[in-house]
C-alpha cells in the first residue's frame, strides 16, 4: 500500500531550486505521496503511450524498487520525472556493468533541458544530475536507455559531456528500437567494487524482508 508522507518528514536524495522558481526532487518510489506517483504515471502515459504511440506497461515491478527524479514548476506542478533504478536491481538487465538505469524520462515543459550545456545555459531547470545517484551508491556511473527521437538528442549533447557514449541499439520487448547509452564517472575497472560493495549492502537489507514474507 502506498500512503502520504508529509514534505517535512520525506528523505530526500537530493533537492535543489533554481532561481527560476523550478524545483527538482530525488528521492525512493516508498518516500513519493500517492498523488505524486499518480501523476507521474499519467504523464508517462501521455508522453509514451499517446504522444509517441509506444507499446509498453506504464507500471512494472521496478517502479517500487526505484528512485525518481522530478522537477516542478513555481506553481508546484511535476513537469519532468525520470526513474532511477538502483544497481541491485539494475543488475539482471545488465549484468556486466551494474549500474544505475535512468528510463522513461518525459518532459512536458520545453524550458527544461535534459542536460546542463552552454546551448541551454537559459534553462530554467535540467534533469540529469549524476552526482545524486552518488549519494545513493557512491558511483555516479549509468545506464541511459532511450528510443529514436531522444537517441538524436543525446547524439548532439555528446560532445559537451565527458563520459558520454553510445553502446548499442536493440529492439525492446515491444519491438520498438531502443538505444543504449552509458555514463562514466570512473572506468568500470574503478566502479565494480564500489558498486559490489552498493548491491551486498543492499541484498542484505532485503534479505529478512524476504524471509519474513516467505516464513
Amino acid at each position: 500500500m502506498r500512503k502520504d508522507i508529509k514534505l517535512s518528514a520525506r528523505e530526500y536524495i537530493g533537492k535543489h531550486t533554481y532561481d527560476s522558481g523550478y524545483t527538482k526532487v530525488a528521492c525512493h518510489y516508498s518516500e513519493m505521496t500517492k498523488e505524486e506517483y499518480a501523476t507521474m504515471l499519467k504523464e508517462r502515459v501521455q508522453a509514451f503511450v499517446v504522444e509517441n504511440r509506444r507499446v509498453m506497461n506504464p507500471v512494472d515491478d521496478l517502479d517500487k524498487h526505484s528512485y525518481f527524479l522530478w522537477i516542478n514548476n513555481p506553481s508546484g506542478e511535476m513537469i519532468a520525472n525520470v526513474r532511477i533504478i538502483p544497481n541491485h536491481h539494475a543488475m539482471f538487465i545488465d549484468p556486466i556493468r551494474k549500474y544505475c538505469i535512468w528510463d522513461r524520462a518525459w518532459i512536458k515543459d520545453p524550458t527544461v533541458s535534459l542536460f546542463p550545456i552552454p546551448q541551454f545555459a537559459d534553462a530554467n531547470a535540467y534533469i540529469w544530475t549524476p552526482e545524486w545517484v552518488k549519494r545513493i551508491n557512491g558511483c555516479s556511473n549509468s545506464i541511459m536507455d532511450m528510443y529514436e527521437d531522444t537517441h538524436s538528442i543525446l547524439m548532439f549533447f555528446q560532445k559537451h559531456m565527458p563520459g558520454l557514449r553510445y553502446i548499442e541499439s536493440k529492439p525492446d520487448e515491444w519491438g520498438f528500437d531502443g538505444f543504449k547509452w552509458v555514463y562514466e564517472e570512473m572506468s568500470l575497472t574503478e566502479a565494480q567494487p564500489i558498486i559490489r560493495k552498493f548491491i551486498e549492502s543492499q541484498n542484505e537489507q532485503e534479505l529478512p524482508s524476504s524471509q519474513t514474507r516467505t516464513a
